[in-house]
C-alpha cells in the first residue's frame, strides 16, 4: 500500500509537471522549442561578419553605406538576444529584442542597397542620359524616393510589431490561454503584414529599376569607366542583395499572420524555416556585401556621407568626354586613379 502511494504520488507530480510543460509550450512565443545551439552559431556568425562589414567601413571611407552598419547592428543584438531567449524561454524581454531586431533590421539592408545604386548611378550613367525617361526615375531623388518608402514601411512594421510584443509581455493572470494572447496580436499582425508588403512593393519596383539600368548600361560599355572592373560588380551585389531581401520578405509576409489555427502554420512551428528562409538569406546579403563592397569601387568623391553631385559630374566627365568613341581602349581603373588624375589635370589646368 505504502508502494502504491508513492507511486500515485509521483505520478500525479509527473502529470503537474507535464501540464505546465504544455502551458508553457502553449504560450511559449517561439511555438517551437528553439536550438541553443544554433543560436549560438547565429550569434557567432552575425557579429563576425559585421566587425568585417564595419572594417570596410572605415577602411574604404565608404560613409554613405551607415544604413548597412545599423542593420548589422541589429542583427547582432537579434541573434545574442535569441541566445538569452533560446536557454530561457520565460525571459519576455529577450525574445522581444530579439523579435524587433531580427524583423526590422533588414529595412536598413534595404536602405543601403537603395544608396548605393543612387552612387552607381550618378558614376556610370553619361551625364547627357541623367533623366527621369533614361532611369524611369529621378537622378537626384533616386535615394529619397526609395528610403522614404522604406522608411514608412519600417515605421508601419515597429508599430505592428510593437502591438505583437505587448500580447507577449508577463501576464501574472492565472486564466491566461493561447488563445486569448492571439487574439490581442491579431491587430499587430494585420499592420506588421501591410508593413512588410509596403516594403516588399517599394523593393519590387526598385528591383525593376536596377534591373533595367543593368540592363540598358551595356550600351555605354564604350565609356565604361574601367569596362565590368568596378561599377558593374556593384550592379551584382545590389540585383543579388535585392532578391535575398525580397525571399526574406516573401516568407515574413506569408509567415506572420497565420495563428495556430490557420494558414501556413507549418513556417511558424519548425525553427528550420526561419534559419533557411530568414537567416540564411540575410547572411548571404551580407556576405555579398563584403565580397563586392562599394568602397573597393566607387572613387571616393562617391562614398562620403553625401554626394556633391556638381562636383562629381565634373570629374567623371573629365576623365570620360561625353566625346568618346566606341573604338577607344578600356583601361582598368581603381578608386585611387580618380583622385590622382584628376588631381593632375586640375594642376595642368592651373599651370595652363
Amino acid at each position: 500500500m505504502g508502494l502504491s502511494s508513492w507511486i500515485t504520488t509521483k505520478y500525479s507530480a509527473v502529470l503537474v509537471w507535464t501540464d505546465k510543460r504544455i502551458d508553457h509550450s502553449v504560450l511559449n512565443p517561439y511555438i517551437y522549442d528553439p536550438s541553443v545551439p544554433a543560436a549560438i552559431i547565429g550569434a557567432i556568425i552575425f557579429p563576425a561578419i559585421s566587425l568585417f562589414l564595419i572594417y570596410q567601413y572605415f577602411r574604404y571611407r565608404s560613409y554613405f553605406f551607415w544604413c548597412a552598419i545599423i542593420g548589422v547592428g541589429m542583427y547582432t543584438i537579434g541573434f545574442i538576444c535569441r541566445i538569452i531567449s533560446a536557454t530561457d524561454e520565460l525571459e519576455d524581454l529577450s525574445f522581444l529584442i530579439s523579435f524587433l531586431m531580427v524583423l526590422l533590421a533588414p529595412s536598413f539592408l534595404a536602405a543601403a542597397c537603395y544608396t548605393a545604386f543612387s552612387r552607381v548611378v550618378w558614376f556610370s550613367c553619361p551625364s547627357e542620359r541623367l533623366s527621369f525617361r533614361t532611369l524611369w526615375c529621378f537622378p537626384r531623388w533616386i535615394t529619397p524616393t526609395f528610403v522614404l518608402f522604406d522608411l514608412l514601411s519600417f515605421v508601419v512594421q515597429f508599430v505592428g510589431a510593437g502591438l505583437i510584443s505587448r500580447s507577449y509581455d508577463h501576464d501574472e493572470s492565472h486564466d491566461r490561454s493561447i488563445e486569448e494572447t492571439e487574439r490581442k496580436a491579431t491587430t499587430g499582425r494585420v499592420i506588421l503584414v501591410l508593413g512588410l508588403i509596403l516594403q516588399m512593393s517599394c523593393f519590387a519596383s526598385f528591383a525593376v529599376v536596377a534591373i533595367r539600368y543593368f540592363s540598358i548600361s551595356k550600351q555605354w560599355r564604350s565609356q565604361d569607366l574601367g569596362d565590368w572592373q568596378m561599377w558593374r560588380k556593384l550592379n551584382y551585389m545590389i540585383n543579388i542583395a535585392a532578391a535575398l531581401i525580397t525571399l526574406r520578405a516573401i516568407y515574413r509576409t506569408i509567415e506572420i499572420p497565420h495563428d495556430k489555427d490557420t494558414g501556413l502554420q507549418y513556417l511558424q512551428s519548425h525553427e528550420w524555416c526561419f534559419w533557411v528562409f530568414d537567416a540564411l538569406p540575410i547572411l548571404a546579403t551580407l556576405m555579398v556585401f563584403t565580397i563586392f563592397h562599394p568602397g573597393r569601387y566607387l572613387p571616393r568623391t562617391y562614398t562620403q556621407f553625401k554626394l556633391n553631385k556638381t562636383t562629381a559630374i565634373q570629374q567623371k566627365d573629365e576623365l570620360r568626354p561625353p566625346s568618346v568613341i566606341t573604338s577607344v581602349e578600356l583601361r582598368d581603373y581603381r578608386p585611387e586613379d580618380f583622385e590622382r588624375e584628376a588631381g593632375v589635370r586640375g594642376s595642368a589646368g592651373v599651370r595652363t
